[in-house]
Order: structure tokens, then C-alpha cells, then sequence
């Protein structure tokens, strides 16, 4: 029995009754007898003489070639202990630095091991790091079972750094190759030709190996999917475990290559992973986003209005619980809005969201841009009063607003209209993204739109790929973001029904003053432990409220006019804006200050973090948001970065950029302050967890997807139930 006196923590506790430490015997240096190590049975003299050069082992990975001591991995040993290129950082090394292990003959071990990257031509090579641990689990959740650690929060700390192990991998992969002349030597999920069924996980699986789906592979995707190869296998090697289901996985921005542990016997028609929600939450932080479709008759030509609910649930596709949107569909005048104001989109309001889409009549006449953009109606708003109430309401991420205006048609939008909106997307920092589809098309009120409020003009020819189209809007939030830590996102494997959740994190080009997208890379948390048992601890509110809060954090746009005129020359000649600056794709846009960063513990005298600031005026907040001269001074002062204060070069001093890695918080933003909104991964509300905290909310509330209901009133049933501060600051610029 445990006294009240004990120093346990609770997380301990609760790990030490649901994740009971494995029993096991003293390894042996030679591992066990149900898995030996191959010792000095092998040796890579005989088999590999090509691996060796002055008595050391060749290793080659992400591009760079390291050699190791020739007894590596011969017996139980720390072989990978201070060794480069991922065990030997002057940071927090991966886990697997310091645990024990071995090579292994797979046909003898009937424990757990994995496949050897260490010589590319070597199939048979594999490593078990449970037969120098006596049997038992490596795992490292099982490990602190019975400790007097916070488990919960170690698990997100030990995630967030295992992403950043496979970052490392893929980034220093894409520095030392660039566009490599051979491709690299990968295994493939189409077909996989060593899985093998498996009950638990319904398919034909390989543990034991990481997977690449393409068609073709390119040869920089091979290589980026062969580095990143080597942290998953280790990874699975530690953590794994056959009877639970958790998988690892990656995606490369340039060829949509999908890379995976375990191995799957997997050929997927027409999958590409750069328009799935995991990679738009890692690529991107959270949005605003409203989608205004033309349903006028026009649109019945060429199959236009097929083609727009296509493009329509891609976007949806691209969105996550930590963004807020809805749905508006115009003629003469407003048809139909999914809801009044924005919702959270969760999988089940996904869900819903296409649902309805799919039931609308898509077939009216007339076409009124202006009741589109401007509409006042309480029942069937604009874009812009949706935006307005929502934010009034709570009903926002609070960072950055984008509408999509989609049409075929030509309509009247007089100067008035366009000064109205963009004195209306200048107050709330919305920008406007349009799509001229079709011949008939009128681009010069689509493309004014976009060029009078920073946004992005599409001509779409009918033959075109709309739904590509469209959903590649997240591009231009990847382009001017990023990020260094994880976004975490809830999930059902389609496979198995099981409940998952990930943490995702983007990787980049790093090799210009300006960050690039290469790919998105996510590890489930079911690789460390069993969420459904975790959901049973009482510590699991405040842990998944902590990676709410990473996930929901608001992420600066750093683009110049330069960098967004180039945006738009990559799409088309057509979509360049007349008053921005000349550009061509060789042109050398402004960099910004590096280092340039916020505080991340600093709230300010209203309660809000730095992020929140992100698409406010901070010169504003004495002058319309009611702070104090020194309160705006030391937001400014506090919130460079959110603020918009960094400082542009127009000519560079820098080469590379860098990305400064942060911990994890140990405390959820609602136990430290009390205008935190929204609602968390599991669709409840931002409250305080911890029983410890005098901001304990108690209990939990969690709410349904909002329904749409009719298709002339579309009023939603319930508009969501959020708790919004009084005092919210959002509501001081209506």
C-alpha cells in the first residue's frame, strides 16, 4: 500500500497499476538463449569487406558516411553511445543512445527486433535490443512504471524528441544530397515481400522494416525516405510492440511519397498523403477558413459543380480539429450556409461538413458577389459577418483568416464593395484566395479581390485539376511558417477501428536563408503506450490539454509582397498582381532577422500569450484593445516575432536558417491563465486538468458535431458550446 506521505507522483501511480513493469532475468552479454546475439559468430570482415576501411566499420546515412568500431553490435552493448550522427548531440539525444543491444539471426530470436540498415546490400541483418534486456520490454513507458516520474508528460517530451531525431535525419539527408544521381536502396508496401498476416493488425505486416509507397520514386524521395528509414527502425526497435497498434510515417512535399513502419502490404488507388489532415496540421498551424462556392446555373457547365464539391471536401480534408470553418454557398444571394459562424474541424464535423456538401442543390440562377462577401443576413450571412460573429463569439483559432471564393460567373462589384472589403479584411487580417473557373469566368473582379487583400488569384481552366487546385491554398501557409515543435492530431486507424493520436512535425530545406517545406513526419503515441489505456488515468486530461496548446499555437506568416508575388508567379503568369513588386523564379526576396523569437512563458496584462497576437496590430492595444501604454510596450517588447517586429535584410546576411528547438510546456495554458477558448483534440473544452491547479475546471465538457439543417435556412442546430472571456480581446475590434 502507498502512503499519503509517499512522494510518488499521480501519473506514477496510475502507470504502475495500467502499465505493470515487466519481469525479467539478468541478460547475459551474449543476450539470451531464445534470441542470442551473433557475437563473434559474424563477423563483417567475411561478409562485408566492402563496409570496412582502416579497421572500422563504414556507415552511411542521410547523406554523410561515419565509421564505427568493428565490434559494434557484436554482443549486448551501448554500441550507439556519443557515436554521430544522431547519439552524440550536445542536446537531449533519442532514447535509444543508451539502451543495450545486439545483432541477432531472426529465424533463432522470438523476441522483438528489427531489420539493420547498417550495409545497404544486407537483408538477413537485424538487431534486438529486448535480448540484452533480459526479455523484458524496452519500451520506455513500461520502464517508468513504478517510478517516481510524471510519465504523461515524459511520453509528449520523448515523442517531440524522436521527431526531432527523424528531422535531423531528413534535413541533413537533403543538405549533404540534394538531387542525388542514384536513387537509394529502400523496401516497398506495393508489393511488401516480407510481410506476413497478422490478426491484431488485420494486414499482412513487417515489423521488422520500414515501407515506401510511390509510383514512380523519385531518387531524391528514395534517399529522404532511406535516412529518415534509419530512426524509425530504431525507434520501433525500443518502443514497439506487436499487439499494439502505432505506426511512424512520413511525406515527402515535392513527389507526395509516403514512407511507413511497420511495412504494410498496402497499394492505394489515386493516395496522396500532402492533402490528408495529419499533414496539413503539421505543415501548417491553425486557420480560419471560409469556403464560398458559386452554385448559380452557370456552374451545371462542363461538370463545374462536380468539380467544386470535389475541391470543397479537399479543402475539408486539409483541416483538423485546431481549425475553425464553414461553408457558403451563393447565387443571386446567399442558398445555404453550413453554420452561421465557424466550427472546429474535428473528423465527425468533417464529417458532417461533406456530408453536406454532397445533399446541396448546386443549381440556381443568378450570381451576387457582393451578398457573398458583404451579406448581412442573420440567417444567411457573408463571409465577412461570419467571420465577425465568430470571432465575437469565441468561435475562432485566433490566428489566421482565409476566404476561398470560388465562381464561373461574371456579377457587379462596385468600387464601394471593394473598399469595403478590404477595409473588412484589413480588420480582421483575413486574406482572400479566388478561383476563376472556366472560360467564362470573370478574372478581373476574382483577381482584384485577391491582389487588394494579400491573397493568391487561380485561373482554373475547365480540364484542370480543381481539387488540387484548391486544397494547395495550405502551400501558402507552409511557405510563411514554421515551426519546432509538434502538432498532435486524433485519429481512427481505417484499418483496425483503433483510436490513435500523433504528433507531427514538419521538416525543411535549410539550406537558404529561407526555410522550405521538404515534408511532414508523425509518430502515434500508441508506439509508447496504449492510448485507450491511457485515457482510463485521471493525468490524461491535462496531458492531451498540453498538446492542445503546442498544436493550437498560433504561427507568425513571415512573407514579404516579394515572396507572395512569387507564390503567385509559381501558379501562373495570370495570377501575378499588377501593383506588386517584378519578380521571376531567380529573384532574391528579403530575408528576415534570424533569432527574432517571443517569449514563450510571457502573458501579457490581459491574460493572452505572445501567439494570440498573431494577426492583431500590437501598435493597437492601448488604442483599441484597452491595454495600458506599458502593457503595449512590453507586448512589443515580449511578442517580436508575433507582432510583426523582426527585421527584414533586403540583403541577406545569412546562408542557411536554423530552427530553435524548444521543450515541451509542462502546464496547460488554462491552469496558467483564464482566456483560454476552443476545444482540444478529443473535441472538448480548453479547461484546467490538474487537480493540483487552483484553476481545476472538475470535469470535462465535450460537445457533438454541429449540424446543418435545411437548404434554405441553413441555421445550425447548435453553433458550438464554448466558454468565451467577457473580456475576450477579440471582441474590442467589432
Amino acid at each position: 500500500m502507498i502512503s499519503k506521505g509517499s512522494s510518488w507522483s499521480l501519473a506514477a501511480l496510475l502507470l504502475a497499476s495500467d502499465f505493470p513493469a515487466a519481469v525479467s532475468e539478468e541478460a547475459p552479454a551474449t543476450g539470451l538463449s531464445t534470441c542470442q546475439c551473433l557475437g563473434t559468430s559474424w563477423s563483417p570482415k567475411d561478409t562485408h569487406p566492402n563496409s570496412i576501411e582502416n579497421d572500422k566499420l563504414i556507415l552511411k546515412t542521410a547523406g554523410a558516411t561515419y565509421l564505427y568500431p568493428l565490434t559494434y553490435g557484436q554482443n549486448c552493448g551501448m554500441h550507439d553511445n556519443n557515436l554521430p550522427p544522431l547519439c552524440n548531440q550536445a542536446s537531449a539525444n533519442p532514447e535509444w543512445c543508451t539502451e543495450k543491444w545486439c545483432y541477432v539471426d531472426k529465424s533463432t530470436c522470438s523476441l522483438f527486433y528489427a531489420k539493420s540498415q547498417f550495409f545497404p546490400d544486407e537483408n538477413n541483418l537485424h538487431y534486438s535490443y529486448a535480448t540484452c534486456n533480459g526479455g523484458a520490454s524496452s519500451n520506455s513507458f513500461e520502464k517508468w512504471a513504478g517510478m517516481d516520474v510524471d510519465g504523461n508528460s515524459r511520453m509528449l517530451d520523448l515523442m517531440a524528441r524522436y521527431l526531432q531525431s527523424s528531422r535531423e535525419q531528413i534535413e541533413s539527408s537533403h543538405a549533404q544530397q540534394g538531387n542525388p544521381l542514384e536513387p537509394c536502396a529502400v523496401s516497398t508496401t506495393c508489393p511488401c515481400l516480407e510481410c506476413s498476416q497478422d490478426g491484431t493488425w488485420k494486414n499482412k505486416i513487417d515489423f521488422s522494416d520500414v515501407g515506401v509507397y510511390d509510383n514512380p520514386l523519385s531518387k531524391a524521395a528514395s534517399c529522404l525516405a532511406n535516412s529518415i528509414a534509419y530512426t524509425y527502425r530504431r525507434v520501433a526497435a525500443k518502443e514497439g510492440n506487436r499487439e499494439r497498434i502505432g505506426y511512424q510515417y512520413f511525406s515527402d512535399q515535392d513527389s507526395g511519397a509516403y514512407v511507413g513502419w511497420p511495412n504494410t502490404d498496402w497499394c492505394p488507388n489515386n493516395y496522396d498523403p500532402r492533402y490528408r489532415p495529419w499533414y496539413a496540421a503539421g505543415a501548417t498551424g491553425p486557420k480560419d477558413v471560409v469556403i464560398v462556392v458559386d452554385v448559380s446555373g452557370s456552374m451545371q457547365t462542363a461538370g463545374r459543380s462536380n468539380l467544386a464539391r470535389q475541391a470543397t471536401k479537399a479543402i475539408l480534408d486539409t483541416l483538423t480539429w485546431k481549425d475553425f470553418a464553414t461553408i457558403i454557398l451563393f447565387n443571386s444571394d446567399i442558398d445555404a450556409v453550413f453554420s452561421t459562424k465557424m466550427v472546429s474541424v474535428t473528423d465527425e464535423q468533417r464529417d458532417a461538413m461533406k456530408s453536406w456538401v454532397d445533399r446541396g442543390d448546386w443549381n440556381h440562377e443568378g450570381t451576387n458577389f457582393q451578398a457573398a462577401m458583404l451579406g448581412e443576413r442573420d440567417d444567411l450571412p457573408g463571409a465577412f459577418k461570419i467571420i465577425r460573429d465568430s470571432v465575437s463569439q469565441g468561435q475562432t483559432s485566433m490566428c489566421q483568416k482565409i476566404v476561398m471564393f470560388l465562381t464561373d460567373g461574371q456579377a457587379e462589384f462596385t468600387e464601394g464593395d471593394y473598399q469595403r472589403t478590404q477595409e473588412l479584411a484589413t480588420q480582421y487580417h483575413a486574406v482572400i484566395f479566388t478561383y476563376a473557373l472556366g472560360s467564362g469566368a470573370d478574372a478581373s473582379v476574382s483577381k482584384r479581390l485577391a491582389c487588394d487583400n494579400n491573397g493568391i488569384f487561380y485561373p482554373v481552366p475547365d480540364n484542370a485539376d480543381l481539387a488540387t487546385v484548391m486544397a494547395d491554398y495550405y502551400k501558402y501557409f507552409a511557405d510563411g511558417q514554421q515551426s519546432c515543435t509538434p502538432s498532435f492530431v486524433e485519429y481512427t486507424d481505417a484499418v483496425t477501428g483503433t483510436s490513435l493520436v500523433a504528433g507531427c512535425l514538419p521538416m525543411y530545406d535549410r539550406t537558404n536563408p529561407r526555410p522550405a517545406l521538404l515534408g511532414v513526419s508523425c509518430m502515434d503515441i500508441n508506439m509508447l503506450a496504449d492510448v485507450e489505456q491511457l485515457k482510463k488515468a485521471e493525468s490524461w486530461a491535462e496531458t492531451i490539454s498540453i498538446a492542445s496548446d503546442v498544436s493550437k499555437k498560433c504561427r507568425p506568416i513571415d512573407m514579404s509582397e516579394c515572396h507572395l508575388q512569387k507564390l503567385r508567379l509559381k501558379y501562373s503568369a495570370e495570377s501575378v498582381c499588377p501593383a506588386g513588386p517584378s519578380v521571376n523564379a531567380n529573384t532574391k526576396c528579403p530575408c528576415l532577422e534570424q533569432g527574432c523569437s517571443d517569449d514563450p512563458d510571457f502573458i501579457d496584462e490581459k491574460g493572452y500569450f505572445c501567439d494570440t497576437w498573431v494577426g492583431d496590430s500590437c501598435d493597437q492595444a492601448s488604442s483599441v484593445f484597452g491595454y495600458s501604454a506599458a502593457g503595449e510596450a512590453q507586448v512589443k517588447s515580449k511578442c517580436r516575432h508575433s507582432c510583426g517586429l523582426c527585421q527584414w535584410y533586403d540583403i541577406c546576411p545569412y546562408t542557411t536558417t536554423t530552427c530553435t528547438t524548444s521543450s515541451l510546456p509542462t502546464k496547460s495554458r488554462a491552469c496558467q491563465t483564464d482566456t483560454v477558448t476552443g476545444v482540444d483534440i478529443e473535441g472538448c473544452k480548453m479547461a484546467c486538468l490538474d487537480p493540483s491547479n487552483p484553476r481545476y475546471a472538475g470535469t470535462r465538457t465535450c460537445t457533438a458535431a454541429v449540424s446543418a439543417v435545411g437548404q434554405s435556412s441553413m441555421i445550425s442546430l447548435l453553433a458550438m458550446v464554448l466558454s468565451v472571456a467577457a473580456a475576450a480581446r477579440a471582441t474590442l475590434i467589432l
